[in-house]
């Protein structure tokens, strides 16, 4: 996980602020929400957050960089990449706020231990990361590795966008007790919530793949 043995309390907070703040994340970029299902009215479909994909978002963030490019990042003194994304996530929420965009009142107990970030209303989570990507911040005051850096600032916007989609509808929530696990220890447990949700049904293994038309081609006789 992000920090699975922490022995202080300053160190739990700093969890359970990391924690709230890709649960808020994660929420707005995949809420949950109702669909008509035949004749048995709407069913509830899960979300991101329901189904803990933040858990997946902070352990790509944390585990997932290769040791070479964490030194490039100045990331090697146990530098959390998954704090820094929280931190630079509020500051796009504290800019939204500072320049009165916000449409939303805030709501500071919608996710406990968040930041502004987390205050924020779904559709306002959504603008403060569009307006990060458009790098109308403060680049000075970010955490390495994104002070004064923005292209890996634009780059971490899209991959925020990208991860919780990869962890709802791929295979991870069906690792289950083991989804946390380094990957080589990872069982699937149950078959997975995101493809019930997209009605695939799964890989399946040998069947003929489409590789274009057949062409037929004249060859015609040429007499030297």
């Amino acid at each position: 996980m992000w920090k699975i043995t922490a022995s202080s309390g300053s160190e739990r907070i700093i969890n359970r602020y990391i924690r709230s703040t890709f649960q808020s994340l994660v929420h707005a970029i995949i809420p949950p929400h109702f669909r008509e299902k035949d004749s048995l009215g709407t069913v509830h479909v899960a979300g991101a957050l329901e189904l803990h994909v933040y858990e997946y978002v902070i352990w790509i963030l944390e585990h997932s960089i290769a040791l070479p490019v964490k030194a490039q990042l100045n990331l090697m003194d146990n530098n959390s990449m998954a704090k820094a994304t929280a931190e630079l996530l509020d500051a796009g929420a504290a800019r939204l706020i500072q320049t009165g965009q916000i449409l939303y009142p805030l709501t500071v107990n919608a996710f406990p231990g968040g930041g502004l970030f987390a205050a924020l209303s779904p559709l306002d989570r959504l603008r403060a990361i569009t307006l990060i990507e458009l790098l109308e911040i403060n680049l000075e005051t970010l955490s390495i590795p994104y002070k004064n850096n923005p292209e890996l600032v634009r780059n971490m916007m899209d991959v925020l966008n990208e991860l919780p989609m990869f962890g709802q509808y791929s295979e991870w929530t069906a690792y289950g007790t083991t989804r946390l696990f380094p990957p080589e220890y990872r069982r699937v447990e149950f078959f997975p919530t995101g493809w019930f949700q997209t009605q695939y049904p799964g890989p399946a293994f040998g069947y003929r793949d489409f590789r274009g038309f057949l062409a037929v081609i004249q060859h015609k006789k040429v007499n030297n």
